[in-house]
């Protein structure tokens, strides 16, 4: 399968499972609803106004935004392993079993919890060694040694990149072979290092029409709503997104989830030859 198949099945699994899609639709309108209703007044310019001057915001609204940001990362797990699960029947099977939505957000939880868990470890550390790296010069004051420092510190930022990039795979091979969070990690970095350029430009492909039909609906949305109260329009911009959120958001799964699929068949097929 190459790279525009994939696409061209993401969008078709999208376009075919508009209830899942309004399942998505929902979540996030509920998440941008709620971050509109703390943010504090004044905040948002007035009609004609020039740019509006941030206010204060209390500890205690602060306080909810961060606990209400949090709760909203844990259900984001949950809605992905429901999505998958119901993704993956939809591209074996042909038919979506949106009614096993609630136990396969259940099911693949903690695994899912777990090896985001990993990968945000993964990037922290690499992160820290990296300015532990720059840092340790700068007492020096000397700019060879900054440099040094420097290049040393962004081959470690690439080398972390690669390696998250590797496991780009592991929650669709987690949720299409049923296996672990180790298990999936391998089985990602085995197909990736395979198939690299490959996936690496679908993930490019994907993120640039999520980026040219972002800027295109936030540019109409924007001027439409220019005559309307600021907190009447930040509710249609909140709702075109959440809509363009939970489409797109099952385009990019259904195209990784079949990419994965089809080379994981690919490499099936050539071991059983082999043997």
């Amino acid at each position: 399968m190459g790279m525009l198949e994939a696409i061209k099945k993401g969008f078709g699994v999208a376009s075919k499972n508009m209830a899942l899609v309004l399942v998505l639709f929902v979540f996030n309108l509920i998440w941008n609803i709620v971050s509109i209703t703390f943010m504090p007044a004044g905040a948002l310019p007035a009609p004609g106004a020039g740019a509006a001057v941030t206010p204060e915001v209390p500890p205690q609204t602060a306080l909810a935004t961060l606990i209400f940001s949090i709760l909203f990362i844990l259900v984001s797990i949950f809605m992905q392993g429901g999505s998958l699960g119901v993704v993956r029947d939809y591209i074996k099977e042909g038919k979506m079993k949106l009614s096993q939505f609630a136990s396969y957000g259940l099911k693949y939880y903690l695994r899912l919890f777990g090896l985001g868990l990993i990968i945000i470890l993964f990037v922290i550390v690499v992160a820290v060694i990296a300015a532990l790296i720059v840092a340790a010069t700068a007492p020096l004051n000397n700019a060879i040694a900054t440099v040094i420092a420097s290049i040393v510190a962004i081959a470690i930022g690439l080398v972390g990149l690669y390696f998250v990039i590797l496991l780009v795979m592991s929650p669709y091979t987690m949720v299409s072979d049923e296996v672990g969070i180790i298990e999936s990690m391998k089985r990602s970095m085995r197909v990736v290092k395979k198939s690299f350029g490959k996936i690496l430009l679908l993930l490019i492909l994907l993120v640039l029409i999520a980026i040219g039909i972002g800027v295109l609906l936030g540019v109409t949305t924007g001027l439409l709503t220019l005559a309307l109260p600021a907190k009447t329009g930040q509710i249609i911009i909140g709702v075109v997104n959440s809509l363009f959120n939970g489409y797109f958001g099952i385009v990019m799964m259904a195209s990784f989830m079949a990419l994965y699929m089809a080379l994981a068949g690919q490499e099936k097929a050539v071991a059983q030859k082999v043997f």
